[in-house]
């Protein structure tokens, strides 16, 4: 009777870790004490052991456990017994009681266990838990971004064009610091010095720059893998500026080696997100623009691709610019007046003695429809030239007007609050006074 329980208990010890020896032991004498006191054959005391050591192996290492090594390490002798435990209820705690089954010879015994975590196995890093928390993209990221000097270009004795790279990415550049529409304004830097508010003479970034990045942010998992910590993924484009010397020495004076940082665009840009976008609604745009403010803006609107405020101006019948200057040297940008023409179908006229009022009753070659035709007026902050272009629309009956000085309504953009490390969160918007 000793020598088969004895079997029995080496089966289990073969397989158990070393924190059960003292529970195989004391599992062993009980066993040994119950076989002698119920006079036990040899074949019912090898069974009831195997039960037995199922009870105190499940106890030290959880609930788990009991199936398994009924299912391996069950007796020959007692194939019954081995199914006897079943897979754990949906249950924090399991109740331990031992009762006859009615009708059978067999013991039911239940155990009770709490299931334990392995530490090691849910902290293999150092902060993994920040992986998991529900944030948007670049949330954290700082405002301030450094960039690169390119070049610079004279368009005039008094204006420069100055191209800096600066990162573009989704996943290092918030969207509510980006440059999304035309008319917003960049802030720059130089060698940590005073912030500057510079006129930005190139159109948005398209989107398809920013495709991978946000593939990459979405942050989609496959079947079977493990959310693990990525480098953020840079992406560079190419920001173009209309400075004068009165934007600060050391921006008119930038070359290369110096540190320029770009920080969040200033300004919500103009407000093109109405009718005026419809180009078979208005397939005539008549633009009146004057200033540096006025005519960087209109480079901008016309470089512009449908994916990046652009308002589709090769796909419309007649588009033309009237561009004031009050000479010829002050007129920027010349040597893109022809490839305006060509490639984006816009006709650039100019004046430097002429209101607009006589630019577009000179035009004789102007064939529109007022109830058809738009007007957008570029002319920075200067209000004379605003209110002069708008005589002309008035005169022209034209009704449907975009101005730079109005600009698009403040975005609400949603932050994230966290509750707790489950993962669970909530969206607000920002407080109002911020």
């Amino acid at each position: 009777m000793v020598e088969a329980t004895s079997t029995a208990a080496y089966k289990y010890s073969c397989m158990m870790p070393t924190s059960l020896e003292n529970s195989i032991v004391t599992a062993k004498a009980s066993v040994v004490s119950v076989g002698v006191s119920e006079q036990m054959n040899p074949t019912d005391m090898n069974a009831y052991a195997s039960l037995v050591m199922n009870i105190s192996a499940s106890s030290v290492i959880g609930s788990h456990l009991p199936l398994r090594l009924s299912r391996d390490c069950s007796c020959s002798d007692a194939p019954a017994i081995s199914n006897v435990f079943r897979s754990a209820p949906p249950r924090k705690f399991r109740c331990k009681t031992q009762r006859q089954q009615p009708g059978t010879n067999r013991l039911r015994i239940v155990s009770q266990a709490v299931a334990t975590e392995d530490e090691e196995d849910l902290i293999q890093f150092q902060g993994r838990e920040k992986w998991y928390e529900a944030k948007f993209c670049a949330d954290d990221a700082p405002d301030w971004n450094p960039a690169t000097f390119l070049r610079k270009e004279r368009a005039t004795p008094r204006l420069q064009t100055i191209v800096l790279e600066v990162e573009i990415s989704r996943d290092k550049v918030p969207i509510r610091n980006a440059y999304k529409h035309v008319g917003q304004r960049a802030s720059v830097r130089v060698d940590s010095g005073i912030d500057r508010e510079l006129a930005v003479s190139c159109s948005p970034f398209p989107q398809r720059m920013n495709k991978e990045a946000l593939y990459k942010v979405r942050g989609d998992l496959y079947a079977g893998a493990m959310k693990l910590h990525e480098d953020t993924l840079s992406i560079s484009g190419e920001l173009e500026l209309l400075v004068d010397e009165k934007d600060g020495e050391e921006i008119w004076n930038l070359t290369e080696g110096d540190s320029v940082e770009v920080g969040p665009f200033r300004g919500t840009g103009m407000n093109l997100r109405r009718d005026i976008q419809g180009m078979f609604a208005y397939p005539t745009l008549v633009i009146f623009c004057e200033g540096k403010a006025g005519i960087a803006a209109a480079k901008a609107l016309i470089e512009a691709t449908p994916d990046s405020g652009g308002l589709n101006f090769p796909l419309r019948q007649d588009v033309r610019m009237y561009y004031r200057a009050p000479n010829q040297e002050a007129m920027c940008f010349q040597n893109r007046y022809s490839e305006w023409e060509e490639r984006h179908r816009c006709k650039v006229i100019t004046s430097t003695r002429g209101t607009f009022m006589d630019m577009f009753d000179d035009d004789d070659t102007l064939m529109y429809e007022p109830a058809q035709t738009a007007a957008i007026i570029l002319t920075g902050d200067d209000e004379e030239a605003e209110k002069a272009a708008l005589e002309v629309c008035k005169e022209a009956e034209i009704t449907e007007i975009a101005m730079q000085s109005q600009e698009m309504p403040a975005t609400d953009y949603l932050t994230v609050v966290q509750k707790d490390m489950t993962g669970d969160f909530t969206t607000k918007l920002p407080d109002k006074k911020s």
